[in-house]
């Protein structure tokens, strides 16, 4: 039996079913029940994109077809709305290791801060 219900946000609305794809996909990367939550409101809400670092629900998000951006992503993308400096994306990436429980292995924050850094600034 498909389950449906309605969830409204202020700047959304999503007609929300229970897919039984989502749910396979959430087996066999055993993903978390807001996980799970996030790829199911991502199906229902067309150009919904997964923020995530968690690499199984990027793989489960991949095999949906819906976009996904992590931390990394979103600070190099404020950078691009100026909505961050490229100091302060930096400043933010050279943080992580010592200010947050995202694991990113040392070698790629080096090369993001690198390509950062070498970026052109944006007028």
């Amino acid at each position: 039996m498909e389950v449906i219900y309605l969830k409204v946000y202020r700047w959304m609305k999503c007609s929300t079913h229970v897919s039984q794809e989502v749910a396979t996909l959430a087996q066999i990367y055993t993903l978390h029940a807001g996980e799970y939550e996030a790829l199911n409101l991502c199906m229902t809400c067309q150009g919904a994109w997964l923020l995530t670092d968690d690499a199984a629900a990027r793989l489960a998000a991949k095999a949906l077809n819906i976009r996904t951006h992590g931390s990394l992503g979103l600070l190099i993308r404020a950078i691009r709305r100026q909505q961050l400096s490229k100091s302060q994306v930096i400043a933010l990436l050279q943080q992580i290791p010592k200010q947050s429980s995202l694991h990113i292995r040392p070698g790629l924050l080096v090369d993001v801060i690198a390509q950062v850094t070498a970026s052109p600034d944006i007028q």
